[in-house]
This record gives structure tokens, C-alpha cells and sequence, in this order.
């Protein structure tokens, strides 16, 4: 008929014992957006809160350096968002309801890295040399663009097997 029940193996460097399904890699991925963006708002909420006790030492640089934070924070505030429809589409098997966590996730992420070396040039210039922070927040900053490449991969590849008529709930049973 038109449904195909199959679990679609997403294999990383095709050993057995990586392999996921696809369903299982959409929802590891909401996971991991999930309290990534709470970790990042817990640091900028920090962030802006010292920034604002210190803003005489940001001379006028201040309101620049707060407005990327801000902006960090919303994104992240949509993309927790986005991640509840994520497993909400994943759950239902909607495509409809993970086309926006997909579109967010990279719109965001460019957000992200743009404001991010925003307020550390900005940071540069009132203290003359990039301190501990911005190395950090650089840090943490590529290795959350290297690690969402895969996650990006493995929601993609639920969406195309949505797409191409598998699903990965069981058939139902038909009465006779």
C-alpha cells in the first residue's frame, strides 16, 4: 500500500556498534539542541548581568556588546523552541513540524557565530588583547558548528526517509 514499515540505518564510518536510526538521531539531536541552548543562555544571562555591573569599564561599547548578547539569548529562547517541534514532528512523523527546526537551527547558528565575534571585537577593543572569555566562547562557539553538521545530517536523513514514505511506528492492526 503506501506505507513502508522499515528501520532506516544511518551508519557513521559504517562499524555496527555506531549505528543509529534515523528516528533515534532526530531525537538525540533535539536533546542535544535542547540543553545546549540552556547552557548558552545560562552563560549569557550571566554575561549580561556582570557586563551590566561593570558598564562603566565598557566606556561606549556597552549597549553594542549587550545587544549581541540579547540577540544570542532570544535565538536560543526560539531554537528550545524549535526543538520542542522537532519532537513533536519526530513523534508524529510530520515533516511539517521539523522543516522549522531545520531552518531555524542554521539561520540561528549564523546568528550565533556573527554576534559572537561582534561583542568579542567589541570586547578586544576596551581591553586591547582577547581575554579568557572570548578564547572560550570561540571555542565553544566551533565546536558547537562542528557537532551540528552531523546533528543536521541525521535530522535531514528522517526528513527524507518521511519524505520517501517509511515510517517508524508499528502498522495498525486491522480487525477481521
Amino acid at each position: 500500500m503506501g506505507f513502508k514499515r522499515l528501520s532506516p540505518v544511518m551508519r557513521m564510518k559504517g562499524r555496527r556498534w555506531c549505528s543509529l536510526d534515523a528516528r533515534t538521531a532526530a531525537l538525540a539531536t533535539a536533546l542535544y539542541s535542547m540543553l545546549t541552548s540552556v547552557l548558552l543562555i545560562v552563560v549569557y544571562s550571566g554575561r549580561i548581568v556582570y557586563n551590566a555591573s561593570h558598564a562603566s569599564l565598557m566606556l561606549n561599547l556597552y549597549y553594542g556588546i549587550q545587544i549581541a548578547y540579547v540577540s544570542i539569548l532570544c535565538s536560543h529562547l526560539v531554537l528550545i523552541a524549535l526543538s520542542g517541534f522537532l519532537i513533536l514532528g519526530v513523534y508524529k512523523e510530520q515533516p511539517s513540524y521539523i522543516t522549522p527546526w531545520i531552518l531555524g537551527n542554521i539561520a540561528f547558528l549564523a546568528l550565533e557565530g556573527v554576534c559572537c565575534v561582534y561583542s568579542n571585537v567589541l570586547r578586544d577593543h576596551i581591553n586591547k588583547h582577547f581575554d579568557l572569555f572570548c578564547k572560550a566562547e570561540l571555542l565553544f562557539l566551533v565546536t558547537r558548528i562542528i557537532l551540528s553538521i552531523p546533528a543536521l545530517w541525521g535530522v535531514l536523513k528522517f526528513c527524507r526517509n518521511l519524505h520517501n514514505g517509511f515510517s517508524y511506528q508499528d502498522p495498525e492492526t486491522v480487525p477481521l
